[in-house]
């Protein structure tokens, strides 16, 4: 894109290579030319993407105007031109006041907010020809002074501009090269997002005991670090160590790395070019002892280790043969049952009758053998491995517990106790009690209304009514309208004092608590109860929390199940960092290391074993479970139930005796009847 003063005609020297498109200046159009461009190359699908680079050229713009002082970065954020956040991409000013530009005062602090991924190129309109091509190139990480920390480390002073003299063939390598040396830089100018003063304290008296390298690398360093310090801002400090350890921060532009957030609540506000490296999904659990039931019955027991269909099978091919065995024999269906039930629980029956019987009447036997070997074999493969099993593998099995939840909010009169950083929310460290009761129901009134203005299928639909619901309830105590505005008429007024809330906000079904030593947010009194009541927070601290919890029960039973969606959405929680978009970014290429080589992993387990989260059993003294895991687990054992089984089976046994001892007197009193007759 080339802009002019006035419309430039090319003649027969149009340019053999790339389309060119000439523009003249206008600050007052409001034209996307150069976002159009670019999303329309974007969408069209290469599968071999030639090297290509974005150009502006911006020719004489003092003529339009455009170099006084800050109207100049009104000028390149422009969006006629090409996308500033676009990669490979060259801002070339062709410019008679070339003095004018390169003056300190006029690249401030805020060009980095405007060049971006842009790599500024400055040409003296007014240089002779010759066959050498002369210009300047901006580096952005400029230093106007030596920084130096002890005696050992340093880095030195560098040029705002670079002059590069060159011949035509070999300009864009030398000028890609020095880009590459100048984007480097970046490292030395990051710096974390605000901390706590009591934090940063620590840490800089941390760093300033740091005077050889062995020790700021050793894990005495990094355990006084973590046990001060929140994950993230570990994570941070280490990711930032050279830097920070050097006290190479504090200069102007630089970049914050942030806390991690939560991509669908960020993607929306994410600066165009910017990248999002993912880290984990976040998983939440809820504990509860509300109607808990276990799978521990004498029908679940006699059933295992077959499942409802195989044992609908058998029951059907059981059937069948008394069927079919009644219709060869051409007797009573008692005689086929008989049959059945002395091959299954005797292994042995006699057929000499029915012999006798079909012998009499010249009948094979061929067929009724046919079916007695089938029906052994069936008996002797299944149900022979049925009876194994009450006396090996699964002679013994834990009692498994059921909650008959599998969401919260769909629950009528449901009470949710979570901490005050909600499931999705944004984790504020060090906020004081004043504030954070306002700021945790906020976060659920964004929630809320995120929800209850959800596109999408039917499926949303009961969500939707639940938030829009909620949003109502919740919105007069923070004196906002529909529209999150702050309502001016005087009819709602917010509710700003921590024990308002708590009085105002009681009978909320939602309600933030901490666990502290002294339980005063009943956290425990409140569960114990084993009403509607359930404690919501990430999966990890649920599963330690369901524990303690069921380590110090008395006769209720605490069951962890897997987090309600509906606070995140019913999308997962992917969690990562939102990093400007830096050509060569340390940070990011840092990160993904960290992430692929499993260090973050191994980071994060030696973080949790030196800063333990401080959770119900903390504060409790509670060092773990009484005994071991196995001595603790409540069995169900099959050994009585398997002589409950044998039991039944010897009744049966001897009903079906007695039932043949009945029908064999019946039947020869029945023939002597015959006889006489």
């Amino acid at each position: 894109m080339v802009f002019t003063p006035d419309k430039v005609s090319w003649g027969s020297k149009s340019p053999p290579v790339g389309p060119v498109i000439s523009l003249v200046y206008d600050i007052a159009l409001s034209l996307v030319t150069g976002y159009t461009i670019l999303e329309k190359f974007s969408m069209s699908r290469r599968r071999n993407k030639s090297p290509h680079c974005w150009t502006t050229f911006a020719i004489l713009p003092e003529l339009a105007g455009l170099s006084k002082q800050k109207e100049y970065l009104k000028f390149v954020g422009l969006p006629i031109f090409i996308d500033k956040t676009s990669r490979s991409h060259y801002f070339i000013l062709m410019t008679a006041v070339k003095h004018d530009i390169q003056r300190e005062d006029f690249l401030d602090s805020f060009v980095f907010d405007y060049l971006c991924l842009a790599e500024l190129i400055l040409v003296d309109a007014t240089q002779n020809d010759n066959s050498m091509l002369r210009f300047k190139y901006h580096n952005i990480y400029h230093l106007r002074k030596t920084l130096q920390w002890r005696m050992e480390y340093s880095v030195k002073y560098s040029e705002a501009w670079y002059t590069i003299e060159c011949e035509l063939p070999n300009c864009f390598d030398e000028l890609v090269q020095v880009g590459k040396n100048v984007s480097l830089l970046n490292k030395y100018f990051w710096t974390l997002e605000t901390i706590s003063l009591s934090t940063f304290a620590i840490l800089s008296n941390l760093i300033g005991q740091m005077d050889s390298h062995s020790v700021r690398y050793s894990r005495h360093a990094n355990q006084r670090l973590a046990e001060v310090t929140s994950f993230q801002n570990f994570v941070n400090f280490l990711i930032l160590q050279d830097v920070l350890s050097y006290g190479f921060v504090g200069k102007i532009p630089y970049h914050h790395l942030e806390q991690m957030f939560r991509y669908t609540f960020m993607h929306t506000f994410r600066s165009r070019g910017s990248v999002f490296v993912m880290y984990d999904i976040k998983k939440y659990s809820f504990v509860s002892c509300y109607g808990v039931k276990h799978n521990s019955t004498l029908l679940k027991e006699l059933a295992s280790p077959f499942d409802a269909d195989i044992w609908t099978y058998a029951a059907i091919y059981f059937t069948t043969f008394i069927i079919i065995f009644t219709l060869m024999l051409r007797r009573d269906i008692s005689d086929g049952f008989f049959v059945i039930v002395g091959l299954s629980l005797e292994n042995s029956v006699s057929l000499s009758v029915y012999e006798n019987s079909f012998r009499k009447k010249r009948s094979s036997m061929f067929g009724i053998n046919a079916l007695v070997i089938i029906w052994s074999i069936f008996v002797g493969t299944v149900l022979t491995n049925w009876y194994k099993t009450l006396f090996t593998m699964e002679m013994i099995i834990p009692t498994v517990y059921k909650s008959p939840w599998t969401g919260l909010m769909e629950v009528e009169g449901i009470r949710i106790l979570m901490p005050f950083t909600p499931p999705g929310g944004v984790e504020v460290a060090n906020i004081d009690d004043f504030s954070r009761y306002p700021f945790f129901y906020y976060q659920m009134l964004m929630l809320f209304d995120q929800v209850r203005n959800r596109n999408g299928n039917r499926k949303f639909d009961a969500d939707k009514r639940i938030a829009a619901k909620l949003f109502k309830k919740l919105q007069s105590y923070l004196g906002l309208d529909d529209n999150l505005e702050p309502v001016r008429n005087g009819t709602s007024a917010p509710v700003i004092n921590m024990s308002e809330f708590r009085n105002t906000l009681a009978d909320f079904p939602i309600q933030p608590v901490e666990y502290d030593k002294d339980d005063s947010y009943g956290v425990i009194k409140s569960l114990q109860t084993c009403g509607k009541v359930a404690l919501m927070d990430t999966k990890e601290n649920i599963q330690e929390i369901t524990n303690f919890l069921n380590d110090r029960r008395h006769k209720e039973i605490y069951v962890q199940v897997e987090g309600d969606s509906f606070f995140t959405g019913r999308q997962p929680d992917i969690r990562g960092w939102d990093l400007p978009p830096i050509r060569t970014d340390y940070v990011e290429k840092r990160l993904k290391i960290f992430i692929s080589s499993g260090i973050m992993s191994h980071l994060k387990e030696i973080h949790r074993m030196w800063h333990p989260a401080k959770l119900l059993g903390h504060y409790a003294n509670w060092t773990g479970p009484k005994g071991d895991t196995v001595s603790r687990l409540e069995f169900s054992s099959k050994v009585t139930t398997g002589f409950y089984l044998c039991g039944f089976a010897f009744i049966i046994c001897a009903g079906v005796l007695f039932a043949e001892i009945v029908r064999y007197k019946y039947d020869k009193q029945y023939n002597s009847v015959n006889v006489i007759d």
